[in-house]
C-alpha cells in the first residue's frame, strides 16, 4: 500500500510537472492543472479515508471469525480495484508526461517566437524612449520660446498701455487746450464784433461830426463873407460920414459967410439935414455896434468852432488810435485764430498719429493674438505630444509588464524545467539582444490572439476531455465509498453477534 501511495505519488509529481509544462505554454493551463491536482489530492483522500475505515473495520472483525474472509476477499477486491485505477491513473499521466515531453521543442519555438517580439517591443521601447527625449526636448524648446514670446507680449502690452496712458491723457489735455482755445476764439470774436460795431458807430460819429464840420465851415464861410461886406459897407459908411462931415464944414463955413437969412434957413436946412445925418450917423453906429456884436459873435462862434473841431480832432485822433487798438486786436486776434488754428491742425496731426498709433496698436494686438494662437497651438502639440508621451508610458509599463510576466513565466520555466536552463539563458541573451523589436509586436499582437484563441481552444478540448476522465474517476471513488459504507454497514451489523478472536496478522 505504501509504494501504491508513493507510485501514485510519484505520478502526481509527473501530473504537476506537466500540467507546469502547460502552464508554461498557455497561462490557463495553470488552473487545469491546479484543478488535476485538487481532484487527485481528493482522490488520495478518500482513499486513505477508505484505508483507515477498512483498518477500523479490520479491527472490529477480531470479533468475527466467520466473515473474515469475505471481508478481506471485498477488502483485497476494494485493494484490487483501487491498484487497478491507480495504474489507470499512471498511465495517463506517463502520457501525459509523454506529451509534454514531445510538446518541448513546440514550447521552444513558442518562447522563442514570445522573445522575439519581446526583443521587437524592447526596441521599439527604446525607439519610443528617444522620441520621447526628444519630444521633451523639443517641448523644453516650445516652452522656452513660449516664455520668451509671453514675457516680449507682456512687455509690448506694458509699453503699448503706456503709451495709450500717455496718448489719452495728451488727447485729454489737448481736448481740454482745445476747448479753452475755442472759448478764447469765441470770446475774441464777440471782442471783434463789439469792436466792429463800436468801430461802425464811431466811423458814423465821425461821419456825422465831418458833415457837420463842414455844415459850420460853410456857415463859417458865410459868416466872414458876410462880415466882410458888413466891413465893406461900414468902410463905405465911414467914408460917406467923412464926406458928410466935410460937407458940413463946408456948409458951415458958406454959412458963416452967407448972410442971415440965408444964414437961418440954411441952418434950418443944416440942422434938418444934421438932425439927418446924426440920425445916419446913429444909425450907422449901431449898424456898426450890430456888426461888432456880429463880428463878436462871430468870433465867439469860430472860438466854439475851433474848440469843436479840435475836440473832434482829438475825437479823431481817439478814434484812429481806438481804430489802430483794434487794428492791433484785430491782428493780434487773427494771429491769436491762426495759432489756435496751427494748434487744431497740430491737434488734428497728432489725432491721426493717435489713429496711426491706434492702427499700429491694433496691428500688434492682432499680432499679439496671432502669437498666443500659436502659443495655443504649441500648447495642443504638447498636450498631444504629451498625451502620446504618457500613452507611450503606459504602453512601456504595460510592456514591462508583460516583460515582467514574460521573465517570471521565464523564471517559472527555468524552475519546472532543469533540462531548458542552458536554452532558456540562451533565449533570455537573445531577448536582451532583441528587447529593441518591441514595437512589431503591435502588428503581430492580433495574430498572437488568435493563436492564443487556437491554444485556449484546444487547452478547453483537453480540459474537457480531462475533466470527463476526472468525473469518471470521481465517479469510481463515489463508488469504492459507497463499497466502504456498505461494508462499515455490514460490520456494524455483525457486530451485533458474537465474534470469534480474529488472527493478529493482517
Amino acid at each position: 500500500m505504501s509504494k501504491t501511495n508513493s507510485t501514485f505519488g510519484r505520478n502526481l509529481d509527473l501530473k504537476a510537472k506537466a500540467a507546469g509544462g502547460a502552464y508554461l505554454v498557455d497561462v490557463p493551463s495553470k488552473s487545469t492543472s491546479m484543478k488535476r491536482s485538487t481532484v487527485a489530492n481528493g482522490l488520495r483522500k478518500s482513499t486513505g479515508s477508505s484505508l483507515t475505515a477498512d483498518l477500523s473495520m479490520s479491527g472490529k472483525l477480531n470479533k468475527s471469525a466467520t466473515e473474515l474472509a469475505s471481508i478481506e476477499a471485498e477488502y483485497i477486491k476494494n485493494l484490487q480495484q483501487q491498484i487497478y485505477f491507480l495504474e489507470l491513473e499512471s498511465g495517463y499521466l506517463r502520457e501525459q508526461a509523454r506529451k509534454a515531453t514531445d510538446m518541448h521543442p513546440q514550447m521552444t519555438a513558442e518562447a522563442e517566437k514570445m522573445l522575439a517580439k519581446l526583443r521587437e517591443m524592447q526596441s521599439a521601447m527604446d525607439k519610443m524612449d528617444v522620441e520621447l527625449k526628444r519630444k521633451d526636448s523639443s517641448i523644453g524648446v516650445h516652452t522656452n520660446e513660449k516664455r520668451k514670446l509671453e514675457e516680449l507680449l507682456q512687455l509690448e502690452k506694458d509699453g503699448r498701455q503706456r503709451d495709450k496712458r500717455l496718448l489719452t491723457e495728451e488727447l485729454v489735455t489737448l481736448k481740454k487746450e482745445k476747448d479753452r482755445l475755442e472759448r478764447e476764439v469765441t470770446r475774441k470774436d464777440e471782442q471783434v464784433a463789439e469792436a466792429k460795431t463800436e468801430l461802425d458807430s464811431s466811423a458814423l460819429a465821425l461821419k456825422n461830426a465831418d458833415t457837420k464840420i463842414t455844415t459850420l465851415r460853410a456857415q463859417l464861410e458865410q459868416r466872414i463873407e458876410q462880415h466882410n461886406l458888413t466891413q465893406l459897407a461900414l468902410e463905405e459908411k465911414r467914408s460917406e460920414l467923412l464926406s458928410v462931415e466935410a460937407q458940413l464944414r463946408d456948409t458951415e463955413e458958406r454959412y458963416v459967410a452967407s448972410t442971415v437969412t440965408i444964414q437961418d434957413k440954411l441952418t434950418q436946412d443944416l440942422r434938418d439935414e444934421i438932425r439927418l445925418l446924426h440920425q445916419k450917423v446913429k444909425e450907422s453906429e449901431l449898424a456898426a455896434e450890430k456888426d461888432r456884436f456880429l463880428r463878436d459873435k462871430i468870433s465867439d462862434d469860430m472860438a466854439n468852432l475851433v474848440q469843436e473841431n479840435a475836440a473832434l480832432s482829438q475825437n479823431k485822433l481817439e478814434i484812429a488810435k481806438q481804430l489802430e487798438r483794434e487794428k492791433e486786436l484785430r491782428d493780434s486776434t487773427s494771429h491769436r485764430h491762426s495759432q489756435t488754428l496751427q494748434e487744431v491742425t497740430t491737434l488734428k496731426e497728432k489725432l491721426q498719429e493717435n489713429d496711426f498709433l491706434r492702427e499700429q496698436l491694433r496691428q500688434e494686438q492682432d499680432k499679439s493674438r496671432q502669437y498666443l494662437e500659436q502659443l495655443t497651438n504649441q500648447e495642443s502639440t504638447s498636450k498631444t505630444v504629451e498625451l502620446s508621451f504618457n500613452t507611450a508610458k503606459s504602453r512601456m509599463v504595460e510592456l514591462e509588464g508583460m516583460r515582467s510576466a514574460t521573465e517570471s513565466e521565464n523564471a517559472q520555466l527555468r524552475k519546472d524545467k532543469t533540462l531548458l536552463v542552458d536554452h532558456v539563458a540562451d533565449l533570455q541573451r537573445k531577448m536582451e539582444d532583441k528587447d529593441r523589436e518591441v514595437l512589431d509586436l503591435r502588428s503581430n499582437i492580433s495574430d498572437l490572439e488568435a493563436r492564443l484563441r487556437n491554444v485556449d481552444l484546444q487547452k478547453s478540448l483537453e480540459l474537457t476531455q480531462q475533466s470527463q476522465r476526472w468525473e469518471e474517476f470521481s465517479r469510481l471513488a463515489d463508488s469504492m465509498k459507497n463499497l466502504s459504507q456498505t461494508m462499515m454497514t455490514q460490520t456494524s451489523a455483525a457486530s451485533n453477534s458474537p465474534r470469534l478472536t480474529m488472527p493478529q496478522q493482517y
